[in-house]
């Protein structure tokens, strides 16, 4: 589970994309504090999926630290200051929590701490603009052999192409889905690239999505990568 606890703020300005908000050590000057942010995750197990939440899916401290940078984006904070983390490596289970920051004069901007654009990060942004989504968002995953154990070793989205036809050559892993009430297609067929990936796959292909119930449900074959 991804849970968020943000106190009873509203947002004062434009909201942020999590590309946009920095991560600072300490509170910069001519800043001033806000509420505390709480994300954390419980890792899924590796196989079989079946209605399992995005975030635990994907459950991994760079997540959790954008889902941060979400939620203080939509509160128009362009800085995080005092992230405290735990579980890394050990457990089941991820915690992350950091205190937002505003700018004393409106027309302040956040000290920059990264090279020019275009960044991964903002990259990111246009496959996974709503991070805080995630808990939303219930994935599965069937594999054709659900006695094997997972013949390939997980791998970031990216690494995942989105096909319309499956390649030549290429055996099928299994199959994935993806629902939520109220998301975006997109951002369904960014969780079908995670899930997959999580599974082992190169490849997801014959992505459909339809309507079911008040929500959205995307669907699409998971193919074996060329190489580990």
């Amino acid at each position: 589970m991804v849970s968020l606890a943000c106190g009873n703020v509203s947002a004062v300005g434009p909201k942020l994309a999590p590309s946009a908000v920095k991560e600072l050590a300490a509170l910069p000057p001519d800043y001033r504090a806000g509420p505390r942010l709480d994300a954390s995750c419980a890792v899924a197990r590796a196989g079989a999926l079946d209605d399992e939440a995005l975030g635990n899916v994907d459950c991994s401290l760079e997540r959790l630290s954008r889902v941060l940078r979400a939620r203080a984006g939509e509160l128009s904070a362009p800085v995080l200051v005092d992230k405290a983390c735990n579980g890394e490596g050990s457990g089941a289970r991820l915690e992350c929590s950091a205190t937002v920051a505003r700018p004393t004069l409106p027309d302040a901007t956040a000290p920059s701490v990264s090279g020019p654009a275009p960044s991964p990060p903002q990259v990111l942004d246009i496959d996974d603009p709503r991070p805080q989504e995630s808990q939303r968002i219930r994935v599965s995953f069937a594999p054709t052999k659900p006695a094997s154990p997972q013949p390939w070793p997980a791998r970031a989205y990216d690494r995942v192409a989105e096909t319309a036809w499956p390649s030549v050559g290429r055996s099928v892993l299994g199959s994935v889905s993806a629902r939520c009430d109220s998301c975006s297609a997109s951002a369904l067929r960014y969780a079908l690239r995670v899930t997959a990936g999580r599974a082992g796959a190169g490849e997801v292909s014959s992505v459909k999505c339809f309507e079911e119930g008040s929500g959205l449900r995307c669907v699409a074959i998971a193919l074996v990568p060329w190489s580990s």
